[in-house]
Parts: C-alpha cells; sequence; structure tokens
C-alpha cells in the first residue's frame, strides 16, 4: 500500500478479479430479475407471446444469480482471501507459502516476527475500515432513500398493492440490506481491530511476552474473521481513491508509535 503504484507488486490481487466480474454480473442480474418480476406484476398489459415467456426467463435469470452469488460467496473470495492470508504470513515470517510475490505492499520496517504480524495486520485494518466507511457513504445514502420511498408508498392509499409489494421486495432482498449490513460489521469491526493493535504496539512495541504474542494473534484472528464472515469485496476505486491519504496517514501513524524496528 505505497504511494508509488509503479513500483508496488501485488500478483495476489489476480485471485480477486473474477469475484469481482462475476459480482458484477450478479448486480446487473439483480435489477433485470427486478424488470422482470414487475412485469410478470402486470402481464395482462402485454402480448400473450411474453405473458408466457416472461415467467420463464425470470426463473432461469434468478437462478443463474442465485448460482453467481453463491460460487462468489463460498468458492472465488474465499479463495483469494485464502491466497492473501498465505502471503500475508509469507511476509510476516519470511517463510514462503505460496509461489505469489507481492512488494511494498506492507509498510513497516519489522524484521519477520510476530511483532511484523501485528504491523501486517494493523495496517490492513486501517485500509480496509476506512475504506468500507467511504463505501457506506453511497451505501447509506441509497438504503435511505429506498426505505423512504417504500415508507411514502404507504402512506398514499391509492397506490397499487402490486407496486408496494414489488419495492418492498427489492429493498428488502440480499442485495441491499444484507449487503448493507455486512458493509457495517465489517466496518466496525476492522476498526476494532485497528484500534486494539494501535493501544498494544503505544504500550508494547518490541515486546515478545506471552501476553502480546497473544494479543497479536487474537488480532489477526479477528482481522481474518471479519473478512471471512462479511464475504465482501471492498471497492477498488475506493482503494485506489484513498490510498495516498492513507498511505500518509499509516506513516504518522509507525513514526508516532516508534514502529521502525
Amino acid at each position: 500500500m505505497n504511494v508509488e503504484d509503479q513500483e508496488r507488486v501485488d500478483e495476489v490481487s489476480r485471485y480477486y478479479n473474477p469475484a469481482i466480474k462475476l459480482e458484477l454480473i450478479g448486480s446487473c442480474l439483480f435489477w433485470v430479475n427486478g424488470s422482470l418480476s414487475l412485469s410478470i406484476l402486470f402481464s395482462e398489459a402485454l402480448p400473450e407471446l411474453l405473458q408466457s415467456l416472461i415467467p420463464s426467463v425470470f426463473i432461469t435469470s434468478v437462478l443463474i444469480q442465485f448460482v453467481i452469488s453463491q460460487v462468489n460467496r463460498f468458492y472465488l473470495i474465499p479463495k483469494a482471501e485464502k491466497m492473501r492470508r498465505e502471503q500475508m504470513l509469507s511476509d510476516t515470517f519470511g517463510a514462503p507459502l505460496s509461489h505469489d510475490k507481492t512488494s511494498l505492499y506492507y509498510n513497516n520496517n519489522y524484521s519477520p516476527s510476530i511483532n511484523r504480524l501485528g504491523a501486517n495486520t494493523m495496517e490492513n485494518a486501517l485500509f480496509s475500515s476506512r475504506v468500507a466507511a467511504e463505501m457506506l457513504v453511497s451505501k447509506r445514502f441509497f438504503i435511505g432513500a429506498y426505505l423512504a420511498i417504500w415508507m411514502l408508498l404507504f402512506s398514499f392509499q391509492n397506490v397499487d398493492l402490486k407496486v408496494t409489494i414489488w419495492i418492498t421486495q427489492i429493498i428488502f432482498s440480499t442485495e441491499i440490506i444484507v449487503q448493507w449490513l455486512s458493509l457495517e460489521v465489517l466496518h466496525i469491526r476492522q476498526e476494532r481491530t485497528y484500534e486494539k493493535l494501535h493501544t498494544h504496539f503505544l504500550h508494547e512495541v518490541g515486546g515478545n511476552s506471552q501476553r502480546a504474542i497473544a494479543t497479536i494473534l487474537d488480532s489477526f484472528v479477528a482481522y481474518e474473521s471479519a473478512k471471512s464472515s462479511a464475504s465482501y469485496l471492498l471497492s477498488t476505486k475506493a482503494f485506489n481513491k484513498l490510498n495516498p491519504s492513507l498511505t500518509k496517514k499509516w506513516e504518522q501513524v509507525r513514526n508516532e508509535l516508534n514502529m521502525d524496528f
């Protein structure tokens, strides 16, 4: 995570590309399915051929979206996170667990040790929490807008019940509510991990006591379990936007905590 992106190497990032592509396809299918479900509600106004065709297309599209979401959640994202975890541990302890290489991905001068694991985890948690917070700005806005429209529809007695049902289906589907909640929880948990490690290094820089080791390992597990339970891809666009300022922030934190051993 370095400002000089031209020198930064991250071979692990390629494992995330298939998941990113499938997530985009799944998002498109979500709105396609929403349009198809609305057309089914008012299918009596459509030609007879379309009335018989739309339900089949809708079922097929829903099944494809379901398969895509499950492949992402249970295979592609966990696989990418596994490769990232192995690379992180390889960097931490100087013991290669994979053939993928990185350069300038982590920014601390600890030699391979438990302290380097703590510093790497703290840096990752800082970036993850801030990127998640950036993504939540738009997520919260759209969730609020959707809910406002939904509540507004209930206040009008002359609104077609079919439309209200359709809006309810869209809002309370996994694509909107569950993803928003997953991102909220991920942000909170990564922020807590960062704060815990910040407190640890503030008081125990360079410590190799059993308590220090336990604290760092607990934070590492908390960081990884938060990613695993959320199974949510953070935005590359948000990361690229925040990367320069976050890199400066991390350099400032390292200097304040004297983490360059």
